[in-house]
C-alpha cells in the first residue's frame, strides 16, 4: 500500500487558500515596489500589512482627560494580568504534561476537527466553529476595545500616540495603537517609513506607567467581556422554549401534506394539550379517537398558527423509537450491519419508545450477551442479532457502539415523522452558567462553549435553533432581533474573554510578555541591584519563556497527529 505524502495531502486540501494567499503576497510586493504602500502610510512585514492613521488624537485626549480614573483602571488591571498570566502558563504546562504522558502510555485520543489547520486560528470564516457574522462583530469590538485602551492609557500617562491602525493578512486579524516607543520602552521605533525625531525634554515612561499601559488592553477586554456576558444572560432570560418537537418528514399525499405542513415545523399543541416532547406527542396522538379531526398548533418561520387536521383511517398506528446518528468503528453495531440514522423500535421483546427506554434496557445487559434489535427502515421491520462488547467506560454492562440518540415518533394517520431537540434543556443549561461560575466548572464551560466539549456546544441561536424559542416580556417587540442581540453579545463576550486571556500569556510580543519582563526586571533589581544588568537578564528570561510558550502551543496542536499520523 502506498503511503500518503503529508505535504501533498496538505496541498490538495488547501490549494485554493494557498493560491489566494500567493496572489495577495505578490500584490503587496508590487505595491511596495512602486511606493504605493508608503504613500498611504502602510508598512508590511512579509504578508502582514499595518495600515496607520493619525486621526482621532483629539478624541483620545478628551477621553483620557480623567487621568486619575484611567490610572486606577490600570492599577486594578495589574494583579488581574498577573493572575491571568499564572493561570494560562499553568494550563499550558499542565496540558503538555498530560499529552506527554498520553504519548508515553499510548492513550492519546485521535486528532479531531479541533486540530485541523483552519481551526487553529480564531478567525471568523476560517474557523468552522466561529459563525462569520457574529464572529466578525465580536472580533471588531475586541480589537477596538483593546487597542483604544492602550492608546487612552498612553495619553493618560502623557505618552505620545503616534498612530492607530489595522493589521491585515488577507483579512483583518488585529488592531494596534502605536505609542512612541522611545517614550514607552526607551527604544527607537524602526518601522520602515517611520519618523522618530528627538523631542526636547521628552518624557520616558516609568516601569509602572509602562505596565499600566500594557495592561490596559487586557483589562478592557475583561471588562467588556463581563458586561457582554451579563447582558447576554439577561437577554436569554427573556427567551422561552416553545416546544422540543419538530416535524422531520412529511409523507407526500398524506393529510399533513394536504394542509401544507413541511419539515422543520415546530409542533406546539394538539387540541388543548401542550406538546413539550416527542413522548407527549406520541401519547396524545395515540389517544385520539380514530378518524376524528383535531387542532394542531405549529410554529414556522416565526409565525404561530393552528391547523385543522383530518387523519387518515387506512393506517392509524403510531410508532415511537430511538434513532442514533453515530457508529463507533469495530464495535458490535458496525459488525452487525447497523447504519447511522436507523430507528430502533424494540430490543428482544421489549418495546423501545424513546431514549430513556433504550438506556434503561442497556443498563441491565452484560458483555457477551446476545440481543435482537428491532429496527424500522422504510416502513419495513429489520432485525439484527448483536453480541454485546464490554463497555469502554468501565462496568459490566454491554455495549453496542452507537451514539447520538434522539426520540422519533411516526404517525401514519397524519403522515409525519417528528423528532426532538433539547430546547428546554439547552436554555436551562445556559441560564445556569452564571450560578456555576462560583466554581471552576462554570469558567471552563464558558471558555469552551463554542467548541466540541464534554459539557455542551453552543455557538449561538442560528435559524435551526431559534425556531424552538420565542421572546417574552420586554423582548417581545424585538421579535427575531432578540436572537441577533443574544448572538452578538455572546461573541463579543467570548472573543474579549479569550483574547484577554491569550494576551496574558508570558510570551513576547504579547502584552503579557512585556509585563512579565518588566515585573521580573523590577524583582531582580530590588534583589540584586545593578538595574541595567538585571534588565538584560530579564529580557533573556522573557525571550526564553516566549520560545517555551510557542513550542508548548505547537506541541498541543500536533501531539495527537504525532501519535496517530498526519
Amino acid at each position: 500500500m502506498n503511503e500518503v505524502n503529508p505535504f501533498l495531502s496538505f496541498i490538495e486540501s488547501y490549494w485554493k487558500i494557498l493560491l489566494i494567499f500567493a496572489i495577495y503576497w505578490q500584490s503587496i510586493l508590487i505595491l511596495k515596489k512602486y511606493g504605493i504602500l508608503e504613500r498611504f502610510n502602510i508598512t508590511n512585514h512579509g504578508p502582514l500589512l499595518m495600515i496607520r492613521t493619525t486621526k482621532g488624537q483629539k478624541f483620545l485626549d478628551r477621553v483620557a482627560s480623567v487621568k486619575a480614573f484611567w490610572r486606577l483602571f490600570g492599577d486594578v488591571g495589574i494583579p488581574l494580568m498577573l493572575f491571568g498570566m499564572f493561570l494560562m502558563f499553568a494550563l499550558i504546562i499542565f496540558s503538555d504534561i498530560m499529552m506527554v504522558t498520553s504519548l508515553h502510555e499510548q492513550t492519546m485520543p485521535p486528532p479531531s476537527e479541533i486540530h485541523e489547520l483552519r481551526n487553529i486560528f480564531l478567525i471568523p470564516g476560517i474557523n468552522e466553529f466561529i459563525p462569520v457574522v457574529w464572529g466578525i462583530i465580536g472580533l471588531i469590538v475586541t480589537l477596538v476595545v483593546h487597542e483604544f485602551s492602550h492608546a487612552i492609557m498612553s495619553k493618560a500617562e502623557d505618552i505620545r500616540v503616534k498612530s492607530m491602525g489595522l493589521i491585515l493578512v488577507l483579512i483583518p486579524i488585529g488592531g494596534f495603537a502605536e505609542p512612541d516607543e522611545e517614550q514607552l520602552f526607551g527604544t527607537r521605533d524602526k518601522h520602515e517609513g517611520g519618523e522618530n525625531e528627538e523631542t526636547p525634554n521628552q518624557k520616558t515612561a516609568t516601569r509602572r506607567q509602562r505596565i499600566r499601559i500594557l495592561t490596559a488592553g487586557v483589562m478592557a477586554n475583561f471588562v467588556t467581556a463581563l458586561v457582554a456576558f451579563v447582558l447576554f444572560f439577561i437577554v436569554i432570560g427573556s427567551i422561552a422554549p416553545v416546544s422540543n418537537v419538530v416535524i422531520t418528514n412529511v409523507i407526500p399525499g398524506s393529510p399533513a401534506d394536504d394542509i401544507g405542513l413541511t419539515e422543520m415545523t415546530v409542533i406546539t399543541h394538539i387540541n388543548d394539550v401542550n406538546i413539550e416532547n416527542a413522548s407527549a406527542f406520541y401519547s396524545c396522538i395515540d389517544s385520539l379517537p380514530v378518524g376524528d379531526d383535531f387542532r394542531l398548533g405549529v410554529k414556522k418561520d416565526g409565525v404561530t398558527r393552528e391547523l385543522l387536521v383530518t387523519p387518515g383511517i387506512e393506517q392509524t398506528d403510531t410508532i415511537s423509537g430511538v434513532k442514533f446518528e453515530n457508529i463507533i468503528p469495530e464495535m458490535p453495531g458496525e459488525k452487525a450491519g447497523l447504519v447511522s440514522g436507523t430507528l430502533i423500535i424494540g430490543i428482544d421483546d421489549v418495546p423501545i419508545s424513546d431514549a430513556p427506554d433504550f438506556f434503561d434496557f442497556m443498563a441491565n445487559t452484560t458483555s457477551g450477551q446476545e440481543i435482537i434489535i428491532h429496527t424500522l427502515v422504510a416502513n419495513e421491520e429489520i432485525n439484527y442479532s448483536i453480541t454485546l462488547a464490554s463497555n469502554p467506560s468501565g462496568g459490566e454492562k454491554g455495549f453496542i457502539g452507537v451514539s447520538g440518540f434522539s426520540t422519533i415518533v411516526i404517525s401514519r394517520s397524519i403522515g409525519v415523522s417528528v423528532g426532538e431537540y433539547p430546547a428546554r434543556e439547552l436554555l436551562h443549561f445556559l441560564q445556569m452558567i452564571p450560578h456555576m461560575m462560583t466554581g471552576v466548572a462554570g469558567w471552563v464551560i464558558l471558555l469552551v462553549l463554542p467548541f466540541p466539549n464534554p459539557f455542551i456546544s453552543f455557538a449561538g441561536f442560528n435559524t435551526s435553533i431559534y425556531m424552538f424559542y420565542e421572546p417574552i416580556g420586554w423582548a417581545v417587540p424585538l421579535g427575531v432581533g432578540v436572537f441577533w442581540l443574544a448572538n452578538s453579545l455572546l461573541w463579543i463576550g467570548w472573543m474579549n474573554f479569550y483574547v484577554g486571556l491569550f494576551n496574558c500569556l508570558p510570551m513576547l510580543p504579547l502584552d503579557g510578555g512585556h509585563v512579565f519582563k518588566d515585573t521580573l526586571h523590577s524583582i531582580l533589581a530590588r534583589l540584586f541591584g545593578n538595574e541595567e544588568r538585571m534588565g538584560v537578564i530579564a529580557g533573556k528570561v522573557a525571550t526564553g519563556f516566549a520560545i517555551l510558550m510557542l513550542a508548548s502551543l505547537v506541541f498541543m496542536v500536533i501531539a495527537p497527529k504525532l501519535a496517530h499520523g498526519f
